[in-house]
């Protein structure tokens, strides 16, 4: 069973998942496709905001800028040996010299050309409509409750993923 929330802790919780993991699977509908075929990459995380947005950085003549102008659904996802998290919302590709040198890194220099300077180097941001998770505890707290629950022993009532709308 899934959790509903909108609580302020309840996106708190969540966006601490997710601010404990850096790459994403980043989720489009394939602007070349005539069937909706969805197409996911890895994207590093530049940033986790508290409403639980996200931003990357990407290259404007990228598939997945393509993809967005076409389509601004996506589905951004992390997933760990402790948690997980799916995060649905909008994507905006945002034009903008000083936020680009604002989240650009070490990491950025050694998949992205250019530099920060570049102007085809963009910020894809994602607004989150909803994020569903679950976990965020140890591997070995993980581990036990998922045996308790697989075993029909989850006296403490595991409900299983926590789904919440965001802001």
């Amino acid at each position: 069973m899934t959790e509903n929330s909108s609580s302020e802790d309840a996106v708190r919780a969540a966006t601490e998942v997710m601010s404990s993991m850096d790459i994403a699977m980043l989720t489009t509908v394939d602007a070349g496709s005539s069937t909706g075929r969805l197409t996911s990459r890895p994207l590093s995380t530049q940033v986790h905001e508290d409403d639980g947005d996200v931003l990357f950085l990407v290259r404007r003549d990228s598939g997945v800028v393509t993809d967005i102008r076409a389509n601004l659904q996506v589905n951004v996802a992390y997933s760990s040996m402790k948690a997980w998290v799916s995060l649905a919302g909008t994507a905006e590709v945002i034009d903008d010299r000083d936020t680009v040198a604002r989240l650009w890194s070490s990491g950025a220099d050694r998949f992205m050309e250019g530099g920060p300077e570049d102007p085809d180097n963009v910020v894809l941001k994602v607004h989150g409509d909803s994020v569903t998770y679950w976990g965020g505890d140890s591997l070995v707290g993980t581990a036990v409750e998922t045996a308790k629950m697989v075993a029909g022993k989850d006296e403490d009532g595991d409900r299983g993923p926590t789904q919440v709308d965001l802001p």
